[in-house]
């Protein structure tokens, strides 16, 4: 049970910081002069592309943060941080770093335009780089808890892609208006979290005591 429980947290903070919902617009643009057929084998590669870049900076994070000698409080710390600062400019309705502007796009090359701007950085920016991480690096290395956090990504990654791909379908039905709630509420969600992360950071630095 508790396993299944760490697995449905990860999930949500994975689906929160890709923002399915919020990568709709950009992605409309910029494959909205393809067909259906060639828009959603773009978001395939996408994925595909998004998948292999967070799996390998999942495995390396825990050797990065050895060799610079970053303690799991620090990286608590930052993480919360990095958390609360997605937070406030999703309920803010600030345009994320990550999202890469139509102009500088060359969309006669489908495979390039997967990988850039659409695999990275609007999939797996740096906000969800660091995320996964974070999420494999905090805690003591086993296959159990490496297990659950790569099922986690794949499972979101599903989801990233099916919403993105029937976009249009989910932009009729819930409205601008709609998806402009959602993220708000998925922004206030993150920002606790985000917070919850720095507490738990400052009681890992023998600062506070829970």
């Amino acid at each position: 049970m508790q396993y299944f429980n760490d697995f449905l947290k990860i999930l949500f903070t994975f689906v929160i910081i890709m923002d399915p919902i919020g990568n709709i617009p950009p992605f409309f643009a910029l494959t909205g002069d393809f067909d259906t057929k060639t828009r959603n084998l773009i978001l395939k590669k996408a994925i595909i592309v998004a998948g292999v870049v967070l799996f390998v900076f999942g495995v390396l994070g825990k050797v990065l943060l050895g060799f610079f000698g970053i303690s799991a409080g620090a990286f608590y710390i930052s993480g919360g941080i990095l958390f609360f600062t997605i937070a406030y400019e999703m309920i803010q309705s600030k345009p994320r770093s990550r999202q890469t502007p139509e102009s500088s796009i060359e969309p006669q090359d489908t495979m390039m335009l997967a990988v850039f701007p659409l695999a990275i950085p609007l999939i797996a920016g740096p906000g969800m780089i660091t995320t996964v991480i974070f999420t494999i690096a905090s805690g003591d290395f086993s296959l159990i808890r490496l297990g659950i956090t790569v099922g986690a990504l794949i499972v979101s990654l599903v989801i990233q892609y099916a919403t993105m791909r029937s976009g249009g379908l989910l932009i009729r039905l819930i409205g601008t208006t709609g998806m402009f709630v959602l993220e708000k509420i998925m922004g206030l969600i993150l920002a606790a979290l985000s917070i919850q992360l720095v507490y738990e950071g400052l009681i890992k630095l023998n600062i506070l005591h829970g």
